[in-house]
């Protein structure tokens, strides 16, 4: 997984799941990678997710992103 780009970031849980339901429903692979310590939630403004994809479905992943305004 090294030489996946990171595509998007929140701390909204609920966002990071809405975008890669999109983009898996469009054909692209996505890593979900959560950062966020459950332990201190209250601080979730510094911690975040990340949803990786293959650097050959990266220029697709942006445009459905903006086209869907996620």
């Amino acid at each position: 997984m090294s030489n996946w780009e990171i595509i998007y970031k929140t701390n909204n849980p609920n966002d990071s799941e809405i975008v890669k339901a999109v983009l898996e429903d469009h054909g692209i692979n996505v890593v979900f990678v959560n950062k966020m310590d459950s332990v201190n939630l209250e601080l979730a403004n510094s911690a975040f997710i990340e949803l990786h994809v293959k650097p050959d479905d990266l220029v697709k992943a942006r445009h459905l992103i903006t086209k869907h305004s996620l």
